[in-house]
Order: structure tokens, then C-alpha cells, then sequence
């Protein structure tokens, strides 16, 4: 692979609204710069309990659901005799469904032996209804696992880091009085008084709704269940206030004001600079495009589906016209997805949802860099480049940015809060438990 497909990989990845890797380098960089915080301000007791805090949570945050969906997959759609590989939004329209089946072709991808027409066949048997519940109970139990797991880990975290402390305590009195943890909760004792008010209304509702399908809006759910967690399982009032500070800003920056800073750059990009941006690296970097702009074909592609009224007309006409640069685009957009035949071909995977309102965008962006290229004067090679290179620009911008507010502004408010709030930067936790214990 050569440095530019693996730049274009790397860009392609970080500007991926869907994928859960620049999401994990924003929250390592927080992680890491609050652990960091923590130590120094109150020393390996309190850098310890932050790491745990911070990266056992990132962990179980990454890896929750995907591992419990896995093992929901190899359990309970085994046992149904159900492939979780055919997406349920195609089951639950009854002219996609039609569509799909009628025009399945080749193997499942996740089995390499299960052809996609028997999958959503299977699926489909008794309306629907078993394929649909089976995979509504499958979210709903993995973010519950996932979310019980991590009050497990904050449960054990609260015992290690009170352990910590009278271990410490023990040997600065150089054993002459040995202090004991008597009264020590269960790992499943609850919430404390300091998160009383903080409840999980609504969740149901949240996880009922349209967002399972997509891995950062599952992330979402964990984010506000977790959020929940922190606040209920404060172990006194500074450091409730500290996890609403910290919480608020990640939720705050990750979801919304992130998106805000990327919309202002593309718009800056596209009405200034006149160079759209919106179009993933991977669709600026393929030949197809600039082989469609010098050729000048792309408003009569984009027109082949303007002319389609139903469901079924689009979707034949995006299985029919290959070719297509529209189609081509919704393909390294990862919009659209193929799977192999029997002989090895890639051949349209009908088992994978096509979102229309996706393609819907991705024509309106072909438009419009078709639009500013034609209103350039430039060639096709130095129009793409400069466009290429603000796309790289846009997304490195996006990641510095913030990473600057999640790993230096907010760490920074959290311990400019500690010190008002206190008077110190010291661990406040710890100096409960001594003065709880020397009582």
C-alpha cells in the first residue's frame, strides 16, 4: 500500500462522522491529560483512581456494546437460526424487503457460506416479527450489560482507592494503629445520597428510538448512561460537581460543538475558498470523479436518479448502473456495499440498508463540486489537489482542536473548580476517608 492510499486511509477514518476512531483518539487525549491532572494534584492516590476511572471506562465505552452484541450474535441469533448480518431496516419496509430478496445475489459476508438470499429469506419468515424483536431485545441488552459493567468497575474503583488510602494511612502511623475498612458496601450497594436526584428516565425511550443503527449514536446512549453513573456514584458533592463539568464539556464538545466547528470549516471552504469539502477523501482521492469531471458527466449521472419516483426504482437503479458516479461515490462512501458471488465477484450486498437520504447528500455534494469546479477554471488535477488538501486540512483542524479543549480547557476547569471550591488541588476523596476513619 502506498503512502498516499495510507494517508488517505488515516484522513478517510478521522473525518468519518460514523466511525468510533477519531472519537476514541478525542477521548484518550481527555483520559490521558486527566490522569495526568490528577497525579499532580493529588499524587499516586488519586492518579490511580483516575486511570481506572478514565481508561477502564474507555475500554468498556469502545468495547462494550460490540462485545455484548457479539456474543448476543453467537447465542441467542444462533439459536434463532437468524444471520444478524441481514439489517433489520430492510425487514421492517415491506418494499425493500421484497426488493432485497427478489434481488439478492452472493454470500453472506459474515459467514463466507450463507447465501444473502437464504439470510433474508430467514428473516422474513412470519412478517418480519422475530427477525425485528430479536434484534430490539439485542440493543437493549447490550447497553444494559455494558452500562452494569461499568458500575461494576466504578463500584471496585470506590473499594480500591478507599483500600489506597487506609493502606497509606496505615503506614504513616508506622502500624502502631491499624485501620480497618468495617462498613464496606456491597459492589451492588447503589447510588449515594449525592446523586439521589439523578435518574435514568427517559433511557427507555432513547433506546426505542431510530439511533441503534448507527455506532457513534450507540456510543450516545453509553455516554449519557455513564454520564448518569458518574453523577449518581459521586462520593461527595466536589466531586459531583467536578463529573458535571467534565461530563458536560466531553458530551458537549464530542456532539455538538465539534460538529459545528467541522460545518463552519466546510462552509468556509466551500462559499470562500470554493472548494466543497464535504465529499470524504476517499470519493476526492478516486479516479472515477476526476475522470467524471473532466468528462463533464456528472449532472447527467446525478439525473438517472432524480427520474426514479419509488423505493424500488432507486434501488434498481442503483444496482443496475454500477458505472454510475453517483453509485461509485455511495460505494467509497461506504453507503452502498458489495459482497462476493459464488465465482468471486463483487456483486451489490442487499442485505446491507441503503439510507436514500445518505444518497440524497452524497448527490447534492457531487452538485455542488461540480458546480465550483466548473466556476474554477482550473484543471481537474490542481481543482482536486486543493480540494484535497483543505479536506486533510479540515480534518487535522477538527482533531487539534479538540483535542486542546478535551485535553487541556476542560482538565484545566475541573481543577480550577477543585481549588475555589476547596482551597486545594488536594484529593478531596481521600481526605474524607482520613477524616471519616480518624473520627
Amino acid at each position: 500500500m502506498s503512502i498516499q492510499a495510507i494517508s488517505s486511509k488515516v484522513i478517510s477514518t478521522l473525518g468519518n462522522k460514523e466511525s468510533l476512531i477519531p472519537i476514541m483518539l478525542k477521548d484518550g487525549v481527555d483520559s490521558a491529560s486527566l490522569t495526568y491532572n490528577s497525579y499532580k494534584a493529588g499524587g499516586i492516590v488519586e492518579g490511580k483512581d483516575r486511570a481506572i476511572d478514565e481508561f477502564g471506562t474507555q475500554a468498556i465505552w469502545i468495547g462494550g456494546i460490540p462485545f455484548f452484541k457479539k456474543l448476543i450474535d453467537k447465542t441467542a441469533y444462533k439459536s434463532a437460526k437468524l444471520n444478524p448480518g441481514v439489517d433489520v431496516r430492510i425487514i421492517a419496509n415491506k418494499e425493500y424487503a421484497a426488493w432485497a430478496k427478489e434481488n439478492a445475489q452472493g454470500i453472506m459476508s459474515n459467514t463466507k457460506a450463507q447465501t444473502v438470499k437464504s439470510a433474508i429469506t430467514d428473516c422474513l419468515k412470519n412478517g418480519g416479527e422475530k427477525a425485528k424483536n430479536l434484534y430490539k431485545g439485542k440493543i437493549i441488552a447490550a447497553t444494559a450489560l455494558t452500562l452494569i459493567t461499568y458500575f461494576t468497575l466504578t463500584k471496585l474503583k470506590h473499594k480500591n482507592t478507599k483500600d489506597s488510602v487506609l493502606k497509606k494511612m496505615n503506614k504513616e502511623v508506622k502500624d502502631s494503629f491499624i485501620y480497618e475498612d468495617k462498613n464496606e458496601p456491597l459492589i451492588f450497594a447503589g447510588f449515594n445520597k449525592y446523586g439521589k436526584k439523578v435518574s435514568f428516565k427517559g433511557m427507555a425511550k432513547n433506546l426505542a428510538d431510530a439511533v441503534m443503527f448507527n455506532p457513534v449514536h450507540n456510543m450516545k446512549i453509553i455516554d449519557a448512561g455513564i454520564t448518569t453513573e458518574r453523577l449518581a456514584c459521586s462520593r461527595n458533592k466536589t466531586e459531583f460537581a467536578e463529573h458535571a463539568i467534565k461530563e458536560g464539556g466531553f458530551l458537549f464538545f464530542l456532539y455538538g460543538f465539534g460538529n459545528i466547528i467541522e460545518n463552519g470549516i466546510n462552509k468556509f471552504s466551500s462559499k470562500v475558498l470554493n472548494k466543497p469539502i464535504d465529499l470524504s477523501i476517499d470519493v476526492l482521492t478516486d479516479g472515477n470523479l476526476a475522470k467524471a469531471l473532466k468528462n463533464g458527466t456528472i449532472e447527467k449521472d446525478l439525473a438517472g436518479l432524480k427520474e426514479c419516483t419509488s423505493l424500488t426504482d432507486k434501488l434498481n437503479f442503483i444496482k443496475n448502473n454500477p458505472d454510475n458516479i453517483l453509485v461509485q461515490a455511495a460505494k467509497k462512501s461506504k453507503i452502498v456495499a458489495t459482497t462476493k458471488d459464488s465465482l468471486g465477484n463483487k456483486v451489490l450486498d442487499t442485505s446491507k440498508y441503503i439510507d436514500m437520504k445518505e444518497i440524497q447528500t452524497l448527490s447534492d455534494n457531487l452538485h455542488n463540486i461540480n458546480e465550483k469546479f466548473i466556476g474554477s477554471n482550473q484543471s481537474v488535477n490542481k481543482f482536486l489537489n486543493s480540494t484535497k488538501g483543505l479536506k486533510v486540512g479540515s480534518v487535522m483542524a477538527n482533531i487539534v482542536i479538540s483535542c486542546l479543549f478535551l485535553g487541556y480547557l476542560m482538565p484545566k476547569a475541573v481543577y480550577k473548580y477543585r481549588e475555589w471550591k476547596t482551597g486545594t488541588k488536594e484529593f478531596h476523596v481521600e481526605k474524607d476517608i482520613r477524616n471519616k476513619k480518624a473520627a
